[in-house]
């Protein structure tokens, strides 16, 4: 059943050439010069719709939720046009998206107790792997969407590792992998809305999403992230420093988010209507001063080699 799900939601953010609002390719003339992949993001859900509808744009994804946006390939004249256009917000390059680790706290965050019981943690990563139903996740985890078109299988281990640590400390929390990061290490900023799209339309319930990625400096991510927090889910994502730091709309960083996120999810089995911002406080979250710094991609690729995870 949840192998059938993931291959059926893969597809929902994915832009089929014959169904999708952007039909009609065959009658966009052919071009000579070369594309390269961006993301879009609009003033709005309107003129995002407009901008796909438009038979100009290859699109590859189309995010109907977490952001008025889309993830398409551009020539050096379209992205001028585009630039030039009062409909679009911002253009950036799609990139490559890194697993970051994270560290075991000397002491676990601070929270009220509890296993995190009537809870879901979303654990955007490389996906999940174990025996679902009386393995190590027992029957709390399962493979709700995978971004890059595979059934969820993670075959980096990074995901499988995040999600045993929210396990670990929040043991009835319920675990939904969303898969964003390919068997290469690493995955498309495009995937990575994709999955925050997903959850966007998918999250019932206390909800906390972990992100233990590099993504800084994406107006796309952002947005996307601070739009989780405002329809009602805790984003957790990771960061250099220990700790617990809070952004302005309301995204946590630590370097121990895995943790952070289950210390979320105990909390919310105790307080299910609290709001992202007062559970950053409740968890001893800083109000963040300047830009939250992300451990560098090639940090992940050290620890790899010295054998941990």
């Amino acid at each position: 059943m949840y192998l059938a799900a993931a291959v059926a939601t893969a597809a929902t953010t994915a832009v089929p050439l014959a169904m999708s609002p952007a039909s009609g390719f065959s009658q966009r003339p052919a071009l000579s010069e070369p594309t390269r992949p961006y993301i879009v993001m609009a003033r709005d859900r309107v003129a995002a719709r407009d901008l796909v509808g438009e038979v100009r744009w290859r699109v590859r994804r189309y995010y109907t939720a977490a952001l008025p946006g889309f993830a398409t390939f551009l020539s050096a004249a379209e992205l001028a046009e585009l630039r030039d256009d009062p409909r679009v917000r911002t253009i950036e390059p799609d990139r490559q998206i890194h697993p970051l680790p994270s560290r075991r706290p000397a002491r676990p965050p601070s929270s009220p107790g509890g296993t995190g019981a009537g809870t879901t943690v979303y654990v955007v990563d490389s996906g999940v792997d174990g025996d679902f139903g009386d393995g190590a996740f027992g029957d709390r985890a399962w493979r709700a969407f995978d971004a890059t078109g595979g059934t969820g299988h993670d075959c980096g281990g990074h995901g499988t590792q995040t999600a045993a640590r929210v396990h670990e400390a929040a043991p009835k929390a319920r675990i939904a992998s969303v898969r964003v990061l390919g068997c290469g290490g690493s995955g498309t900023l495009a995937d990575v809305l994709a999955g925050l799209d997903w959850i966007h339309r998918h999250a019932r319930g206390p909800s906390v999403a972990n992100l233990s990625f590099d993504g800084a400096g994406s107006p796309a991510l952002d947005a996307a992230a601070g739009s989780l927090v405002r329809s009602g889910v805790f984003v957790v994502g990771a960061a250099d420093a220990g700790g617990c730091q809070i952004t302005p709309d309301g995204r946590a960083f630590s370097a121990y988010a895995p943790y952070l996120a289950a210390a979320a999810a105990q909390y919310l089995e105790l307080h299910p209507a609290a709001d992202p911002a007062g559970l950053a406080s409740r968890l001893g979250c800083a109000t963040a001063r300047g830009a939250i710094r992300q451990n560098p991609s090639r940090a992940f690729n050290l620890h790899i080699r010295n054998g941990g995870l």
